[in-house]
Formats: C-alpha cells, sequence, structure tokens
C-alpha cells in the first residue's frame, strides 16, 4: 500500500473513489461546468462527479468557489480535492460547498489516475493499494 500525507483543510472521516488526476492547473471559474460536474482541460471533457479529484494547482478567480458551491448544489462534486499547491480560492470553495480538500499532497499522486483510493481525511492520507499502477494522469 502508498500511503500519500498532506494537510487536510475541510472535511473528516474515510472515502473511496476513482482517483481522477490532471496534471495542469485549471481556473474553476472556465474549467470546471458547475451544473455537470466536468473539468474542460487540453480538449477533453473528464466527469470529476463522485470522483476523488487530484490537480497540481488551481488559478484562481474569486468567481471559483462559487463554482465549486454550484457542484455541490446540483450533486456533481467531487468526493474530495487533493491539491498539490492550492490558492485561497480553492479554500474558501472547499469550506464553502462542503468539498473535502487536503492540501500540500506530493504530485506523484498525479501517476495514480483510475485507481481507486481510499482518503482518510482524518489522518491526511491518500492510500493507494499495491496493485495500482503508475501510469499518466488523465490530462
Amino acid at each position: 500500500m502508498r500511503v500519500f500525507k498532506g494537510n487536510t483543510v475541510h472535511g473528516n472521516g474515510i472515502v473511496s473513489g476513482e482517483l481522477i488526476a490532471i496534471n495542469s492547473p485549471i481556473s474553476f471559474l472556465g474549467d470546471v461546468d458547475g451544473i455537470r460536474g466536468i473539468i474542460k482541460v487540453k480538449g477533453m471533457e473528464i466527469s470529476i462527479a463522485g470522483k476523488v479529484f487530484a490537480l497540481p494547482y488551481s488559478t484562481g478567480s474569486t468567481v471559483g468557489p462559487y463554482v465549486m458551491y454550484q457542484l455541490a448544489k446540483y450533486g456533481k462534486a467531487p468526493l474530495a480535492i487533493l491539491a498539490a499547491k492550492p490558492d485561497t480560492l480553492m479554500l474558501v470553495g472547499s469550506i464553502m460547498a462542503n468539498i473535502p480538500l487536503i492540501i500540500n499532497i506530493p504530485e506523484e499522486i498525479l501517476n495514480y489516475s483510475g485507481c481507486v483510493v481510499e482518503v482518510n481525511l482524518n489522518e491526511s492520507t491518500v492510500l493507494i493499494p499495491d496493485e495500482c499502477k503508475a501510469s499518466n494522469a488523465t490530462a
């Protein structure tokens, strides 16, 4: 079992789900469709609804937290967000939308997209089963 450690900003308990990892930063305003739970990156549309979403960092916009709230309002929020270097607006949006968030997670986690992971918010850890092999990020 591989263990990645970060810092929980919001949330508690344990969630498990498919990891959707992207290796490029996003802006929640413009790159995320809050009604459909879709991220638009590198010409692709990727669903994060009901998934564990990992990214290197976000590029803020003051409207970003409202898009995160929109994800929650329409039932399209990720189970948790894992960010290597979040901006302040992601922190605010996570709390406002009640989306669990772990920050300062090692960027190596972006190599495990598609794996089913366990996020322990109480211990600020992400567990990746040994049978899950490293690959490239989704986008």
